[in-house]
């Protein structure tokens, strides 16, 4: 039940919010989302569109779209166009105040997103804020990520925290810190100024959107939300978990056919990352000590071939060979998930 003063905030508001959901073959999954959208009335007042944006799907998605979610805005690409490409061409057909951008492995618990939206809402500073994503069962998911870079690839983690003292203490997951309430409403439902949200389920402030340029459409998937929360950032926005709203998140629901390829995509994405945002040194630095990594644990598989009993030791076993085999060809940008739409259909 909502307070009194939470109902004359959204009726000031109404239409202020605009979901773009990015889907590719996931027709299922999709419906049961724009299900749960429907269901969700504390919605109705101030949901403004869904836009749904199709990478070329042949599973039947326009049609089951079309026939039972009439309302939604549905775009739809004659190829693949990758993630951050399509989530663009949505915002150039939203209006609202608030984008939330939605996978299509996700679904709403009613009243959550309602609760995002007004702490985003009575802090103007952020300018985008994730959900605390969570399993179906309610068990807390990953909601957040560290800037990568070259010291991340090298110095483990837990002495990367022991040398430079990074704070991890505060938040749901035991990371994050608590940001100064500034005048705003900072810690209501448990906020945390983070690096960068993962991109499952993000609510962007459109004016941080369009200053920084939207998505950049180099990376065609993975870390597109890494590289869109460092720029907001720079630009003086809040980048905050909100903790306060859950969203289920199918975690790899859309890539878990294709997971070898997937990896191979992340890392396509990765090298992009580290290229643009470092200088070129700490870029060869990465990339020379990913693949020797590669190389050692590949090694150590082929000479004691006991370990490939396991189910997932011999996936892994696939994955740093075709990892090693990605560096050895020149890292070619074609070699993930996009060599798979040259021919069978991603899942």
């Amino acid at each position: 039940m909502l307070h009194e003063d939470n109902r004359r905030n959204i009726a000031g508001n109404a239409a202020l919010l605009s979901i773009i959901i990015i889907t590719k073959d996931t027709k299922e999954l999709l419906g049961d989302l724009l299900r749960s959208i429907e269901q969700d009335i504390s919605l109705t007042p101030f949901l403004k569109q869904i836009v749904v944006v199709d990478n070329a799907s042949s599973d039947g998605t326009e049609v089951m779209v079309r026939r039972e979610f009439g309302s939604a805005l549905f775009l739809r690409n004659e190829t693949n166009m990758g993630f951050g490409a399509s989530a663009n061409s949505g915002f150039r057909k939203s209006t609202g105040e608030l984008i939330f951008f939605l996978n299509s492995d996700t679904r709403l618990i009613k009243g959550e997103l309602l609760k995002l939206v007004l702490f985003m809402r009575g802090n103007k500073s952020v300018g985008i804020c994730g959900p605390q994503l969570v399993y179906p069962d309610m068990r807390l998911q990953r909601s957040w990520a560290e800037i990568p870079g070259p010291a991340s690839e090298i110095i483990p983690k837990a002495l990367r925290n022991l040398l430079f003292k990074k704070a991890s203490k505060a938040g749901p997951e035991g990371k994050g810190r608590k940001p100064s309430a500034s005048g705003e409403d900072a810690s209501a439902g448990g906020a945390y100024d983070v690096e960068s949200l993962i991109g499952a389920a993000i609510l962007v402030r459109r004016e941080a959107f369009e200053k920084v340029g939207g998505f950049d459409e180099k990376y065609f998937f993975f870390l597109e939300e890494t590289d869109l929360c460092m720029r907001i950032g720079e630009a003086g926005f809040r980048l905050v978990l909100f903790s306060g709203a859950r969203i289920i998140h199918l975690q790899g629901s859309t890539v878990r056919k294709n997971w070898v390829r997937g990896r191979i995509e992340y890392n396509i994405s990765m090298y992009k990352f580290i290229r643009t945002h470092y200088p070129p040194f700490q870029y060869r630095t990465f990339q020379a000590v990913r693949f020797i990594k590669a190389a050692v644990f590949l090694l150590v598989l082929t000479c004691v071939p006991f370990l490939l009993l396991g189910k997932r030791t011999r996936r892994t076993y696939r994955y740093y060979s075709a990892l090693v085999g990605w560096h050895l060809s020149g890292c070619p940008d074609d070699a993930g998930l996009r060599k798979k739409e040259q021919g069978e259909t991603m899942g």
